[in-house]
């Protein structure tokens, strides 16, 4: 079971690596011209979605971990529990990356570094939500046999 959770620790890495070094690359390309305007009328059509889809990706990703795991039954066996888990930090961790990229891609395609924050705000929900542990122990609510296996 220990394979499980290293697995799952990969998994979160490679999706915080992947938004940190996208991240790093837009702004050495746009590091020359770079502003900070946060008036919609200005940066028309990129202002007002992509802080919002940005946002609404962290909500999508709590509320859907959360859904994931009041569903797993209590009294199933461990590796059907946290294969449950698996699933849903997986797909919880990609849309919280999804959330970071797109903000990427509005301050890659803009050079406005306003779209940053709603990134780094995606990115910080991405990394705190780093699978350990006492958190499978927690969210799962395993007793001690089990969570010796861990």
């Amino acid at each position: 079971m220990n394979t499980k959770l290293k697995t799952l620790q990969i998994i979160h890495l490679a999706l915080c690596s992947g938004v940190l070094l996208f991240a790093l690359v837009t702004i050495f390309l746009n590091r020359e011209i770079m502003f900070f305007d946060a008036n919609p009328k200005t940066t028309a059509p990129f202002n007002p979605i992509f802080p919002i889809l940005g946002l609404i990706t962290i909500s999508a990703s709590i509320f859907f971990f959360r859904n994931v795991i009041s569903k797993i039954n209590k009294s199933a066996d461990v590796d059907s529990k946290i294969n449950q888990y698996q699933s849903g930090f997986v797909i919880s961790a990609a849309l919280l990356e999804g959330g970071a990229l797109f903000n990427l891609v509005g301050f890659f395609i803009t050079q406005n570094s306003f779209f940053l924050i709603f990134a780094t705000a995606n990115f910080v929900f991405l990394v705190l939500s780093r699978p350990t542990k006492d958190k499978l122990i927690s969210s799962l609510q395993l007793q001690y046999p089990d969570t010796e296996a861990l």
